[in-house]
């Protein structure tokens, strides 16, 4: 720029020289003109000097906007379908995101609102009589970003005979309210907009009445709400495990159970562990070639709550179907159970990785079904335990009786034995005195038998004295007499 002023300077310099040499032969009115047409000329390159940095600038701009308006026309065309060719570059841009686009973001909408199916929020529970209670649904409001639109259809009336999963709501410290106690499973049986009587579909427990006695507002499902892996996906593994443990400590649930979901929740898209049960166990592949899988079903008809052809596994809702098959491009990864894995590796589409560790869903439904069957049993169980308990009270008692009847009889035996035994002691006192005085008489006696026996053997011995002499005198008698 300071070259160009010097140039101009130089120029003007050396008009002004030629004009003062050339003014004593020129007319005025010539050198008037000279000096009119050096300065147009003059103003005229330097306005056309503005013009052209000017039109450089607008046409820099220009490009810019050209450009950026490309640029955003394809992340305009990327966020409605996912992919576009940049016109400029001419080359293909794509998102990542699964939902990064209007028409996946659209799609994934329509699967959650097909998976969590119709939900009735804010009705205001009434108590419950006649194994039936009455909810008052709250009515619609307008909308109020849209002052022109049209008041909402207040007609929410229910199909008797309608399923419906009932859950108490809760308030969280921010003000939003949410379910937050799963309170059973319910029947329409009237519906009267805004009111709706329910009737349990199983018999209730003491916990269920005094849960529905306690009032407040309700969250209605006509379908329970499914487990998938992407909860809390987002989260990290603190705030996870904060949340479970803030669940069980408020509805007083085993420690041990607590403790097994932090695990899985801990594990789940980690290396397996070969202790695993097989169904927690996938495979991480990778492609080995370009494949494209058919998603959908070609039948436009799906039954009350089918979803997918049992057969085939395809979609069958309209809310779930794709619209086009899903495509694997050769190096993509993925993971696949482990049948579909072990095919795809057979026939060399894929291949296999590692053992992943994923954590089981659970059919709350029927876990809430079982947990319900189990409960009855378990109610039985101590019912049945409860009146073997009272009959074996009662025996006890009657025992207890017969107890009582036989130590009363054994202390009366006692007393008998006491008696007895002091009968005995006088028995065996006076036993000894008899003793004593047989020993004295047996003493007597035989005293009296050895003097009788010498007494014997005296008149014996005098007998046969005696004898002698008699016999001695008879023969001398004989004698006397034959002489």
């Amino acid at each position: 720029m300071t070259i160009f002023y010097i140039v101009i300077a130089v120029l003007v310099l050396l008009f002004g020289i030629l004009s003062y040499l050339n003014f004593q032969t020129w007319h005025i009115v010539t050198v008037l003109a000279t000096f009119c047409c050096f300065f147009a000329a003059f103003a005229f390159v330097v306005l056309s000097s503005l013009v052209l940095k000017t039109q450089a600038a607008w046409r820099a701009d220009y490009q810019n906007k050209a450009e950026m308006h490309a640029r955003l026309e394809t992340e305009v065309e990327v966020l409605e379908t996912g992919v576009a060719i940049n016109e400029l570059t001419g080359k293909l841009v794509s998102t990542d995101d699964p939902i990064g686009s209007i028409l996946t973001a659209n799609a994934e909408l329509k699967r959650v609102m097909h998976a969590r199916g119709r939900v009735w929020r804010g009705c205001q529970a009434g108590q419950l009589a006649q194994n039936s209670i009455e909810v008052v649904m709250p009515t619609r409001q307008p909308d109020p970003t849209n002052p022109m639109a049209p008041a909402p259809s207040q007609d929410r009336s229910l199909d008797i005979d309608t399923v419906l999963y009932a859950f108490g709501e809760v308030p969280r410290p921010d003000g939003i309210v949410l379910p937050g106690v799963y309170l059973g499973e319910f029947i329409v049986t009237m519906t009267n907009f805004p009111n709706v009587t329910l009737e349990p579909a199983l018999p209730l427990t003491q916990q269920q009445a005094a849960l529905l006695n306690r009032g407040g507002t309700w969250t209605l499902y006509d379908q329970m709400p499914t487990d998938n892996r992407e909860i809390y996906a987002e989260l990290e593994q603190p705030e996870v495990e904060k949340i479970i443990t803030d669940t069980f400590t408020w509805g007083q649930g085993d420690p041990a159970v607590s403790a097994a979901l932090k695990e899985q929740f801990a594990r789940s898209g980690k290396t397996a562990d070969p202790n695993d049960p097989p169904a927690t166990v996938w495979k991480r592949v990778t492609f080995l070639k370009d494949l494209s899988v058919d998603v959908d079903s070609d039948s436009d008809v799906a039954a009350p709550r089918e979803n997918f052809e049992s057969a085939t596994g395809l979609a069958v809702a309209p809310d779930l179907k794709q619209g086009a098959p899903t495509e694997f491009k050769q190096g993509d990864t993925t993971l696949l159970d482990a049948t579909t894995a072990a095919e795809m590796a057979a026939d060399g589409t894929v291949k296999i990785e590692e053992d992943v560790y994923r954590r089981p869903l659970h059919d709350f439904s029927s876990e809430f079904r079982f947990a319900y069957s189990m409960l009855n049993s378990l109610r039985d169980q101590i019912a049945a335990y409860q009146t073997e308990i009272g009959l074996t009270d009662a025996q006890i008692t009657r025992t207890q009786e017969v107890v009582q009847r036989r130590e009363a009889r054994g202390t009366s035996l006692d007393k008998d034995l006491n008696n007895v035994t002091k009968e005995l002691e006088q028995i065996s006192s006076y036993n000894d005195r008899l003793e004593a005085h047989l020993k004295t008489v047996l003493a007597e006696v035989s005293r009296t038998y050895r003097s009788v026996q010498t007494l014997r053997e005296a008149l014996v011995e005098t007998q046969e004295k005696q004898k002698t002499q008699i016999d001695q005198q008879l023969t001398a008698d004989e004698q006397q007499t034959a002489l």
